[in-house]
């Protein structure tokens, strides 16, 4: 089981760095296959992978955000702005997903791995707009940014970056600006996933395997400094493919684990 959080972090944080994806996109198949492994029940395990999950992207978005923030690519007006209600909506999020069936949560989850995979396959240069009805909303897009990367277990700097975009940042500090906001998605989603559950060993709380936590986060952030140089130096356009068709396969695997 050690070697698979060490090989799980490493995969999750390269591939992080590299295409820009959400390490939950292999944490959370790989967490799953691990708990039901160990007999839990389905539902269980994929509430625990959840939050588990969400948990240590806390660290490799702490590590991504500083990154950008030396590169000067982030903008600290709309952080502050999106701070608060996208850490409470991942908070009120979390408490909802620790209270569905396992089943809709892994709907959600391949919901998302098969939107990234099209997205890998056919991306597109996104552009920048300013539009006044995008500005005026800010709180409700931070909000439903927290509550999609809780209910999804995936997702919420893709939302917050297209938000961003259409509010008049660059592209480059609009990635910049949402690695931030992940900051405050995974305490709250943390404080969420965290207090709905007993606590049924030492290592454990709540739906958040502090075990997994450990070892994943710490292999997550030296990989996705390595994702971040390799996708200057490889053929990404044709990665780009490979993984998309990846994460396809990873949005079927998921449905069938709870069929």
């Amino acid at each position: 089981m050690l070697l698979t959080f060490i090989l799980g972090g490493l995969a999750a944080g390269f591939l992080a760095g590299m295409f820009g994806i959400g390490g939950g996109a292999i944490v959370i198949p790989v967490l799953i296959h691990i708990y039901k492994g160990e007999g839990m029940a389905s539902t269980e395990a994929i509430r625990l992978a959840f939050g588990t999950s969400l948990a240590t992207m806390a660290f490799t978005g702490l590590s991504s955000f500083l990154s950008h923030r030396n590169h000067g690519n982030v903008n600290f007006v709309w952080f502050k702005k999106l701070f608060l209600p996208a850490g409470v909506g991942a908070f009120f999020g979390a408490i909802l997903a620790a209270r569905l069936p396992g089943a809709w949560l892994a709907v959600g989850l391949s919901i998302m791995l098969g939107y990234f995979g099209i997205k890998l396959l056919v991306q597109r240069e996104q552009t920048s707009s300013n539009s006044p009805l995008f500005t005026r909303f800010s709180h409700v897009a931070g909000f439903f940014s927290g509550a999609t990367y809780s209910l999804a277990g995936m997702g919420g700097a893709s939302v917050m970056t297209f938000y961003l975009t259409k509010v008049g940042l660059p592209l480059r500090t609009a990635i910049g600006t949402a690695t931030g906001v992940i900051l405050p998605i995974s305490v709250g989603a943390i404080i969420g996933f965290g207090i709905t559950a007993d606590t049924p060993h030492a290592w454990r709380w709540g739906y958040i395997d502090l075990y997994a936590l450990l070892i994943m986060s710490a292999c997550s952030i030296v990989a996705s400094k390595l994702g971040v140089k390799a996708s200057a130096a490889l053929p990404t356009a044709q990665l780009r493919k490979v993984f998309g068709l990846f994460m396809f396969g990873l949005a079927v695997k998921t449905l069938l684990t709870v069929l």
